[in-house]
């Protein structure tokens, strides 16, 4: 249960049955978030309140029954559930199966919506589950990304990321999304990717070169180079490999 890669308190599931775990990324070092594909155990009891974003995916109904006394079994459907810091998560389960789990530090929500991460209205009981398939597609693909070991270091589990956090959490428009890398920004992370082809690369590390938020550092140089930062990544190492 002391499964915490994460900066703060040990214990991401603070169940009373811990689950299976299957892939995680506490070996590719995403930074500031934590991934796990499991499989939930029969029954237990979940009783905290969340520290971070989280997003948690079920592939089955449950059924749960708040911890309070005259509480009635409810059905919890299958979907994308979301929670945010302050959300209180204090309830008795039923039912397991396979189910999938990202943690988002706060700090990191930061970084990516360039605003503060503050939570709105704090809730208990069940997550707000939501129907979407793009969710749903992301989700799959950091296992997808997991499961290969990872090829491409910690640069596509961000870039995933960061897209799920500006789904579920970003909002508003955005004037600079149009807007491409400065000339000077441009050079220095063109520089800094091709003398590190062999090496992870983190887009933090590249949008602290281009002195901006992650989100509109990921905007800017798809505005620029007309792909991702990963897209282009892989083109550049492709190009670096000598001819057969």
């Amino acid at each position: 249960m002391a499964h915490a890669p994460l900066p703060g308190p040990d214990g991401l599931f603070t169940v009373t049955v811990p689950p299976r775990f299957g892939v995680d990324s506490s070996a590719v070092g995403w930074r500031g978030a934590f991934f796990t594909d499991l499989q939930a155990a029969p029954q237990g009891i979940v009783d905290h309140c969340h520290v971070r974003f989280s997003v948690q995916q079920s592939a089955v109904p449950i059924q749960i029954r708040e911890l309070r006394a005259g509480a009635a079994w409810t059905t919890a459907t299958p979907g994308v559930g979301v929670w945010q810091p302050g959300d209180e998560q204090r309830f008795e389960w039923r039912g397991g199966g396979s189910r999938r789990f990202l943690f988002v530090d706060p700090a990191m929500v930061e970084q990516v919506l360039d605003r503060p991460a503050a939570p709105q209205t704090s809730r208990r009981g069940p997550a707000e589950v939501i129907a979407s398939p793009l969710a749903a597609t992301l989700l799959q693909a950091l296992v997808h990304d997991l499961q290969d070991g990872s090829p491409g270091g910690p640069l596509v589990g961000d870039s995933v990321i960061v897209a799920l956090v500006v789904h579920l959490w970003g909002t508003g428009s955005d004037r600079r999304a149009g807007i491409g890398l400065s000339a000077g920004a441009s050079k220095r992370v063109l520089a800094y990717i091709e003398e590190r082809l062999d090496t992870p690369v983190s887009l933090a590390e590249l949008a602290d070169l281009a002195r901006m938020s992650v989100r509109h550092f990921c905007r800017a140089f798809r505005a620029s180079m007309g792909c991702s930062p990963h897209q282009y990544l892989l083109r550049a190492s492709a190009s670096s490999e000598p001819s057969r």
